[in-house]
């Protein structure tokens, strides 16, 4: 294999692997443009050595193809734990995922520049580029149902007709309500509604909490994340 040869997919794996990271980069992701190059170059080069080492001992007994599947094998493996660092737990919220996924992507495209497959390399990162800008816009039509919890104080003079109220605020704004947990003071002056709710997608959290502090008989509001899984 010449030097010609090397620099070539090295820098066509530069140029595939800025691609993505030029995309993470514009969102603000940890691993950005500089990782997913490096990832992907790092890739195309032990790929490149595996093959290197292959024709290097083609005398022995031990298959060309069997080095190059062990090297590849290790790149996919130790991207897996630097892809693991990219992923982050606040709460309940995961992020980092496609980041991660990402990363573990360049590492396949420098493999398959490593082995001389351009054309499935660049269609490859075109398909990708496809996903990770044109997905979102769809993701965000569809977007993923949450569960929420809203705790509601108000006077225990008509519960029924603060129940009413209350529930009618919810379903004009297009939020499911899943139960309602009723909860009323000794003394029985105070009623305090919680309800478990399943929400699409909701514009305005504020005017909601609003319009129901403004029902009559409510005392106070409150909005928390739903506790366990509904």
């Amino acid at each position: 294999m010449t030097v010609e040869n090397w620099i070539v997919k090295l820098a066509l794996s530069v140029f595939l692997g800025s691609l993505i990271g030029l995309e993470r980069e514009f969102h603000g992701r940890p691993a950005g443009l500089r990782t997913h190059i490096l990832v992907c170059m790092g890739a195309t080069i032990l790929t490149l050595s595996g093959i290197a080492i292959a024709e290097t001992f083609s005398a022995s007994n031990t298959p060309p193809g069997a080095e190059v599947s062990r090297v590849i094998a290790g790149i996919m493996t130790g991207i897996g734990f630097l892809g693991a660092g990219a992923i982050m737990r606040t709460r309940d919220m995961i992020r980092g995922i496609t980041t991660a996924a990402c990363i573990w992507f360049v590492a396949a495209i420098g493999i398959v520049i490593g082995i001389d497959q351009y054309i499935i390399a660049a269609s490859s990162t075109g398909i990708a580029l496809i996903i990770l800008i044109f997905l979102p816009l769809i993701e965000e039509r569809l977007a993923a149902l949450e569960y929420r919890d809203v705790v509601i104080r108000g006077e225990n003079r008509d519960p029924e007709a603060l129940i009413k109220n209350c529930t009618s605020v919810f379903e004009n704004n297009s939020i499911g309500i899943h139960d309602i947990d009723i909860e009323i003071a000794r003394e029985g002056s105070s009623i305090t509604l919680l309800y478990h709710l399943r929400i699409r997608k909701l514009n305005n959290k504020l005017q909601l909490l609003n319009t129901l502090s403004e029902v009559k008989g409510v005392i106070n509001v409150k909005w928390q994340r739903a506790v366990g899984n509904i």
